[in-house]
């Protein structure tokens, strides 16, 4: 994974400065001076899909000579060429790295901010580990320490769009038929379900706003519910003492990801609007206009512990404390539970038949 990580000066004494999630301000661990965050909650411009494809075209046929580097020290920003790998900061001296690896030319635009502390993190990874049935013994003794919990800021690409479809298929009716049947020489009448099939075609218009993409594949488990209304305008300042990742995920693959997610609200909007007790759709073609995205991070924390000698990962909403990962089971109480339902199942029968 391709990470960056911010580092912010002290206005009072020059420490490094980490973002403080209680007083979500840039708080200083050794004078305690809060160095104060212009936060701005305007609203986030979606910015036009087309021509940001064509720019990126342009980009690529004609790749600039000079990226942007800054300073980890002093934060400040300057341009060094291609061909050199590591310098001097022209304002404080510092060494830097080129990383011209990292360069993208989508930048973020917004993000949420950590409101989850590592403490807080490390809780509800403990919980985690005791809630689940099965686990062995011994993992509810583990503990969150023995594993390197860190927070990473994770790109995303959120899509607007408008759709058209256009579809044909059937609606599937319910109806009821008696019917003869023989039990053991006596004549019975049953009642049996049909459906009645009729061929169906129409249209159907629908549009998305932000449909969340992750613009990388560094992480496996990506599911959460975040709170973008809340987005602020993008400040490296919510960075310091995190790691942020940059996009690996370009804007046009991200979208064919997203049409997927919309082809699920699509085909479900249909089966709606076809009616019935069944639905067949046979034929679907969409149309996507007037598309706009958003590049921005959100937090997470990430992690893997060791248990057994197998490596779990995890990871964290640093917003909601929401956790998705892997855990070990007990092949032992596994097994034990199979028995017991076949031993209560065995009896059930048992008795069942006397």
């Amino acid at each position: 994974m391709s990470q960056q990580e911010y580092i912010f000066p002290c206005e009072q004494c020059g420490a490094k400065l980490n973002f403080s999630v209680a007083m979500g301000e840039l708080k200083c661990p050794y004078c305690s001076h809060v160095n104060i965050i212009e936060r701005a909650f305007t609203q986030v411009v979606e910015k036009d899909y087309q021509k940001a494809i064509a720019e990126l075209k342009e980009i690529s046929e004609h790749p600039s000579e000079v990226s942007s580097s800054k300073c980890p020290t002093c934060a400040a920003t300057f341009e060094l060429s291609e061909d050199i790998y590591a310098s001097e900061c022209p304002f404080c001296g510092s060494a830097v790295v080129n990383e011209v690896s990292l360069y993208r030319p989508i930048k973020p635009q917004a993000l949420l901010p950590f409101s989850i502390t590592k403490a807080q993190a490390k809780t509800i990874f403990r919980t985690w580990l005791k809630s689940h049935w099965f686990a062995p013994n011994k993992l509810k003794h583990y503990s969150a320490e023995d594993s390197k919990l860190k927070g990473i800021f994770i790109p995303y690409w959120t899509y607007d769009a408008g759709t058209f479809s256009r579809y044909s298929g059937r609606r599937g009716d319910k109806y009821y038929v008696n019917e003869s049947y023989s039990d053991n020489g006596v004549s019975k009448t049953r009642r049996v379900e049909k459906i009645r099939w009729s061929n169906v075609s129409g249209d159907l218009n629908k549009s998305f706003d932000d449909v969340l993409v992750m613009a990388t594949n560094s992480l496996k488990y990506s599911s959460y519910r975040w709170d973008l209304e809340n987005l602020v305008d993008y400040n490296e300042s919510f960075l310091s003492g995190y790691e942020s990742e940059v996009y690996s995920i370009e804007l046009d693959t991200g979208l064919q990801s997203a049409k997927s997610i919309m082809q699920h609200y699509i085909r479900n909007a249909i089966k709606n609007q076809i009616g019935g007790d069944r639905q067949e759709i046979l034929f679907l073609d969409s149309d996507y206009f007037d598309i706009t995205f958003k590049h921005i991070l959100l937090p997470l924390y990430a992690s893997a512990f060791n248990f057994d000698g197998k490596l779990y990962a995890y990871t964290i909403n640093g917003r909601n404390g929401e956790i998705n990962g892997e855990r070990p089971y007990s092949k032992v109480k596994i097994a034990f539970a199979v028995l017991s339902v076949l031993v209560v199942g065995g009896i059930i029968y048992y008795f069942s038949n006397q």
